[in-house]
């Protein structure tokens, strides 16, 4: 028997990268059953598929792109565990609002420019590059894995670009709108607009809680912890290939990948 699908009740839809693991933090201290993160989702398969899916059905200027409805049947598939949606969830926002229409919805917010700095060294630098198309081209399919592909293809679609270099150049433009699409489409009783440096106050009164005593407001993932965190992730698996690969006698020209790529573990 599948497990009950939970009651959507929280939509947290800034962008990546403007606080999104504090506000997915604050929202478990403040007692919410499941809050969905890409930092973890990255590593669950079924998710990764559903997420490639729900592109596809959504993202026009994308090459897979199906048009194929993506419905509220596979909105709970994908985040049917979850009582509130953060992170990579946002780049789905008007979708989402639609399939959850009496969820309350979050809107953090950061200066375009700091957001931007932020987003370019965190993520576009992390998942293109020479050591990334390694890991994600030819690496993680030997693994059966998909996560960066997810990444890849969500963020092109949502900024409608073929490049990274064309998610620069649009990118200060779309987080933008991104925001007056929002605006635009939820009801100010259903609409926070907050900073983190408000603390528990606001957040707490839009959600009827609360506030925690004695525990500070949640300061998650900063950039230099994210970059950090994301290199011992690759410097473990590029460890692992090169370990599966000789124990495997994999093919000469892997093998030879493999050991190049650990030369320039760092």
């Amino acid at each position: 028997m599948s497990k009950p699908v939970k009651d959507m009740k929280i939509l947290s839809l800034g962008m990546p990268r403007t606080g999104s693991s504090s506000i997915a933090k604050a929202l478990t201290i403040l007692g919410c059953d499941g809050v969905h993160h890409g930092i973890q989702s990255i590593s669950l398969p079924h998710e990764q598929v559903l997420m490639s899916k729900a592109a596809n059905s959504t993202f026009p200027t994308l090459p897979t792109y199906t048009g194929s409805p993506f419905t509220r049947n596979d909105w709970d598939a994908l985040f049917g565990n979850y009582e509130a949606v953060t992170d990579m969830g946002s780049l789905f926002a008007l979708q989402l609002i639609k399939a959850y229409p009496h969820a309350k919805v979050i809107l953090v917010q950061r200066d375009v420019d700091t957001w931007f700095e932020s987003m370019n060294e965190a993520c576009f630098d992390r998942l293109w590059g020479w050591r990334a198309d390694l890991i994600i081209d030819y690496l993680g399919p030997m693994w059966g894995l998909q996560g960066g592909r997810t990444l890849r293809t969500v963020l092109l679609g949502f900024f409608g670009a073929d490049s990274v270099d064309g998610m620069r150049k649009v990118a200060k433009d779309r987080y933008m709108r991104h925001y007056e699409e929002i605006r635009a489409a939820v009801p100010k009783e259903r609409l926070l607009e907050f900073s983190l440096e408000q603390s528990w106050g606001p957040l707490c009164e839009f959600l009827g809680h609360d506030v925690p005593e004695g525990v500070n407001f949640p300061v998650e993932n900063n950039r230099s912890e994210h970059i950090a965190r994301i290199k011992t992730k690759e410097n473990r698996f590029l460890r692992l290939a090169l370990f599966t690969g000789i124990k495997k006698s994999i093919p000469w020209v892997a093998i030879i990948t493999i050991i190049v790529i650990s030369l320039f573990l760092r």
